[in-house]
């Protein structure tokens, strides 16, 4: 009669023996699943052609450096064809299309030092157009306050309808030139057609705000595609060195 009582539980001891080490596993496996999700959702939000960079044209020996997440820019001639700015040293990603819709945020931390307050385009959105501006510059004025600029192509060359975009921001927020680290965040909402808003951000301070949104039609030349730049580009020749440090685009709205 004893046995008859004492079987079930060590019939239940055994089970609970045999399950432990599988419990253990799964204990051991979880952290290991949490962060391979957060690894893949991190991952995701960056795998997007627009986070896919390389120099843009050519640039002079040792004008632009990579080293790890660091990317030191400095003074180069022009290689690109075309256009009226004779000083380019910049990077490019990759394309989306016209019809693209998404938001995504550009994010850098900048360390600009330079001989004189040169207005220079740190920033753009091309469609690839030879001449005029492109759909987004993102420019430094010599005041050290953010413009944005753009124009609507009409023609070969320079034939342009100039200095369309549609911004109102009044903002005090001025752009460093002595080497102090400042947060850069341009935010680029896509809207379909070639259409898009955008926000900029110097250490997470309003600097300037806009939407683009061209005609289409006879008379003018529509994008076929999007691309970001990053760098120093200017009309004139000066010296400088702009470190770009922990740079990335990340969508953060489909």
């Amino acid at each position: 009669m004893l046995r008859y009582f004492e079987e079930p539980k060590v019939k239940a001891s055994i089970e609970a023996i045999q399950h432990k080490p599988w419990n253990i596993f799964m204990k051991n496996l979880a952290p290991f699943i949490a962060a391979l999700f957060v690894t893949f959702v991190g991952t995701s939000a960056h795998a997007t052609p627009l986070n896919q960079w390389r120099v843009s044209c050519g640039v002079d020996k040792g004008s632009i450096q990579k080293k790890g997440k660091i990317r030191i820019f400095k003074t180069s001639t022009n290689h690109c064809t075309g256009g009226t700015f004779i000083q380019r040293a910049e990077i490019k990603s990759e394309k989306v299309s016209r019809n693209h819709k998404g938001k995504y945020q550009f994010t850098s931390t900048i360390h600009m030092t330079n001989d004189k307050n040169e207005k220079f385009d740190i920033f753009q959105m091309h469609d690839g157009r030879d001449g005029c501006a492109p759909p987004l510059k993102v420019t430094v004025l010599s005041n050290g306050r953010l413009k944005l600029e753009a124009d609507y192509k009409t023609g070969k060359g320079e034939s342009c309808i100039r200095d369309v975009f549609a911004q109102s921001t009044k903002t005090n927020v001025v752009f460093k030139r002595n080497g102090h680290p400042q947060q850069l965040d341009v935010s680029v909402d896509f809207l379909g057609k070639q259409r898009f808003s955008v926000q900029v951000f110097l250490d997470g301070e309003l600097a300037a705000q806009g939407d683009y949104s061209p005609p289409e039609g006879k008379g003018y030349i529509t994008s076929k595609h999007f691309y970001f730049k990053h760098g120093v580009y200017s009309k004139r020749m000066f010296d400088y060195e702009m470190i770009s440090q922990n740079m990335s685009v990340k969508r953060i709205k489909k």
